[in-house]
């Protein structure tokens, strides 16, 4: 039996990459991959001399759907997937897909040294992108200068986040924020959350919230990256206060999902099913009767296992654990619905197969 009557996974990535690294190449590093990753050229342009190229994964991605009852995604480029390769995907399968915008080529050209990193030109790609059909909203991730090398004050990064807000704004579509980062997939240096204030705390969102009450937000896997006990607590304190805020929670267990489905400012309406299919994180269970407070279960990417080669299976995972929350605390069906696809479809603005599948009542 499926577990929803409309299941829809709000983070996906229908892209992978191919890294050619040769065994002698200085470059083939667990430590390099993630910054290899971002400047990937699309494999229809790539040549032998491309150490990491992206392509469409859609074909796995659909087996997968099929396999679990999920009747649609919500596709996100990152780490140097691209907007096209997305299209593309949903030219195939639009009644499955849709997807959001990322100011990719801005990014790129920036890494790759072809140009100097503009907040205005990022914006500007995302506004032309968003012109396409099934573009609906902004991510993964809140747009940002990858050569930042110093950590930003939330005054300056709150200035070039309006213009992203604006963007979202003049389209009216949902807009991303990403709090706080998996931990293995770098090491050395100033990552990119420890430089940008939106990564490094969910609570200065309330900031400019304020300033758009008309513009929803998403806080990407909940906070549960990186620092999962301060980064969660902090988004659920944001959607308390805010109700056009919704946390996706895909790679959450029993009990962190008891906090938001028991706040009663936010409850089953604020909450997403979105996991990370496409990345490749991995669950990893630790003993329960641990005296350590580390959860029994955690998404995470370790660096002494290696890189997965594999297709990490998410949705088994994930599902088994939301619907084991659901039956261990007696949670009505209805309200299962809206987690898993009533509460996307009011957001994204997307309609469902039929009317009157998720939970509405008349005024009395």
């Amino acid at each position: 039996m499926k577990v929803g009557r409309f299941v829809v996974d709000t983070h996906v990535h229908p892209q992978r990459h191919a890294v050619q690294f040769d065994e002698n190449d200085e470059d083939a590093e667990y430590s390099r991959l993630g910054e290899l990753m971002h400047t990937a050229t699309p494999a229809d342009e790539a040549t032998d001399d491309d150490p990491v190229v992206v392509y469409d994964n859609s074909e796995r991605l659909v087996y997968d759907m099929d396999s679990y009852g999920v009747d649609m995604c919500l596709l996100l480029p990152a780490f140097g997937m691209t907007n096209e390769i997305n299209m593309q995907i949903m030219d195939e399968y639009p009644d499955r897909f849709v997807s959001c915008a990322y100011p990719v080529q801005t990014k790129k050209a920036a890494l790759r040294g072809e140009a100097e990193w503009s907040t205005e030109r990022a914006a500007a790609e995302l506004d032309e992108v968003l012109e396409h059909d099934g573009m609906v909203g902004i991510g993964e991730f809140m747009p940002s200068d990858p050569t930042l090398e110093e950590r930003m004050t939330w005054r300056e990064r709150k200035k070039e986040i309006r213009q992203y807000f604006d963007v979202a704004a003049k389209h009216d579509v949902p807009i991303r924020w990403h709090p706080g980062a998996a931990s293995g997939y770098q090491a050395g240096g100033l990552r990119e959350q420890d430089k940008l204030p939106d990564w490094r705390d969910p609570l200065n969102a309330t900031d400019i919230l304020a300033e758009y009450p008309d513009v929803d937000l998403v806080f990407e896997h909940g906070g549960i990256q990186g620092h999962w006990k301060f980064n969660v607590e902090r988004a659920c304190l944001v959607a308390e206060q805010y109700d056009n805020v919704y946390l996706e929670v895909g790679l959450w267990w029993d009990d962190i999902l008891n906090r938001p489905m028991n706040d009663p400012d936010i409850g089953p309406d604020q909450l997403m099913w979105g996991t990370d299919w496409g990345a490749s994180m991995v669950a990893n269970s630790h003993d329960p009767q641990s005296p350590s407070d580390f959860p029994s279960i955690r998404w995470e990417q370790y660096s002494s296992k290696g890189l997965p080669a594999h297709q990490p299976d998410y949705w088994g995972t994930s599902l088994r654990m939301l619907n084991k929350y659901a039956m261990d605390h007696g949670v009505p069906q209805d309200e299962l619905n809206k987690v898993l696809g009533g509460n996307f479809c009011e957001v994204y603005d997307i309609e469902p197969p039929h009317k009157r599948l998720f939970p509405q009542f008349l005024e009395q």
